[in-house]
Formats: structure tokens, C-alpha cells, sequence
């Protein structure tokens, strides 16, 4: 198995990572039994791109290996990235940086927000989890105690917050059936399309599979 792919390698910011933020985790590779670690990735979590399956398999290689070297589960997302030489900043790599994010929140105890805050595409990161299985929070509403709440009019359905704002550019996640839908740049539900992240939406706006 090669070290990384080069599109890894290639993605270089500074920034210090905060240990704090992030805790030992597992990966969905074990390099002891699992020859094919790409065919792996993809019957666990099929409907993932060419470079999230590659990359996530890459991943999870070094991943397992340094569970290997220092026993299992003692992983952490800091450890990973210094063992690839890369600094969690690449995150906001707008090609591939938001794999490397879902990666670290999905197998690496990476937290999400925090990923998000320092500049990984939401849209990108929560879809990416959730083909990998995360229950994403569905966003927060604009007040306490409150929740968005669905409006329509002659041009669609859209999601308001309590402070009158909409989502736009994002997915969100129904509260009650736990569906997903994609919140559009003019903040108009998508139906029927493949999102900018590249899911698709049914005709009722539901992320399928």
C-alpha cells in the first residue's frame, strides 16, 4: 500500500493543532486482515466518491498501522496528521480538505465545529458524514429554546430561523423523520438535482443514497 495519496501531501497551511480538541479513536481499516482496504471503504460506505474512498482508504491504512505501533484505539487526530505531515488547517483545502476533516471527525475524534471553524465547507463535510454513517446535528437554531422551522411559497420550501434568517448552502436535517434536504444558495429546498457536494435529492428534496 502506497504512503498517501499525493493530493494529501500537496495540501500544506500552517496551523497549531489544539489537543484538547480531538481524542483517540478507531479505524475502519485493520491492516492485519483487511488486503484490499479500498473494497473495504467502499462496502462499508458505499455512495462515496472516487477520491473519498481513496483517500479515506488511504487514511485509514496509516491509521491502522500506527494503532499498530502503539496499540489500539490510542490514535488521535493530532497523531494522524503529524504521521502524514500535514496540519489539520488543510481541512480547508477546497478539493479535498473537507475528506481529511470527515475522516478525523468519523474514525480520529475530531470535533466537527471545530473543523468547521477553521474553515472546512459544512455542506461538503456533512455529507461526507453522513455517507459515513455520523448523525450530524442538524444546525443550531438562532435562538435558545427555539427551532428553524419550514415556510413555503410559490417557489419552494425553505428553512427560517427564529431570528428571520434562512439556511442557505447547507444541508439540514429534520428533527423529526431525520431526513436530510439541501438548502439552496437562495435558500430554496433542491429537488430533483445533484447537490454542489455532489448527492442527489429526490423530488421531495430527500438526500438518497
Amino acid at each position: 500500500m502506497k504512503k498517501i495519496l499525493k493530493k494529501i501531501i500537496a495540501l500544506t497551511t500552517a496551523l497549531t493543532m489544539v489537543s484538547a480538541i480531538t481524542v483517540s479513536a478507531a479505524s475502519p481499516i485493520n491492516t492485519e486482515t483487511d488486503s484490499d482496504p479500498l473494497s473495504k471503504i467502499n462496502d462499508m460506505f458505499p455512495g462515496l466518491t472516487e477520491d473519498e474512498s481513496g483517500l479515506i482508504a488511504e487514511l485509514g491504512w496509516i491509521h491502522s498501522e500506527l494503532e499498530q505501533q502503539n496499540g489500539n484505539s490510542a490514535v488521535s487526530f493530532d497523531m494522524l496528521s503529524e504521521s502524514i505531515g500535514v496540519t489539520p488547517a488543510d481541512v480547508t483545502d477546497e478539493l479535498y480538505g473537507y475528506i481529511f476533516a470527515a475522516y478525523g471527525v468519523a474514525f480520529a475524534g475530531a470535533s466537527r465545529d471545530w473543523c468547521v471553524s477553521i474553515g472546512a465547507d459544512p455542506a461538503k463535510l456533512d455529507a461526507l458524514l453522513i455517507k459515513l454513517g455520523v448523525n450530524v446535528s442538524a444546525p443550531a437554531a438562532g435562538q435558545t429554546g427555539t427551532a428553524p422551522v419550514w415556510k413555503q411559497d410559490n417557489n419552494g420550501w425553505w428553512i427560517e430561523n427564529p431570528d428571520g434568517s434562512y439556511l442557505m448552502n447547507q444541508w439540514y436535517q429534520s428533527p423529526e423523520s431525520g431526513l436530510w434536504y439541501y438548502m439552496g444558495a437562495d435558500g430554496y429546498m433542491l429537488t430533483n438535482t445533484t447537490t454542489p457536494d455532489g448527492c442527489m435529492v429526490n423530488a421531495d428534496g430527500v438526500w438518497v443514497q
